[in-house]
């Protein structure tokens, strides 16, 4: 597991998709860059999204071993 830490630098409202959008940009400090992240507007205003709101983001990956193990046989690694 991943866990990071952001911060809002803007939100903007996407091209032609203003009455269903809003995007978010978020930069992260551990990795010095920014991600832009698109919300529906339902629930951006349901989180009321704002320009210096701080953000953790976790990120689980999984595994799969089984298909790894194939990818390496068919590849000849």
């Amino acid at each position: 597991m991943i866990q990071l830490e952001g911060e809002i630098t803007q939100t903007s409202v996407p091209p032609n998709k203003a009455d269903i959008e809003r995007d978010i940009t978020i930069w992260i400090q551990q990795t010095e860059n920014e991600i832009e992240v698109t919300f529906s507007l339902e629930e951006f205003q349901k989180y009321q999204f704002e320009v210096g709101d701080k953000l953790s983001i976790k990120i689980d990956k999984k595994l799969d071993i089984d298909a790894m193990a194939r990818d390496f046989f068919k590849k000849g690694i």
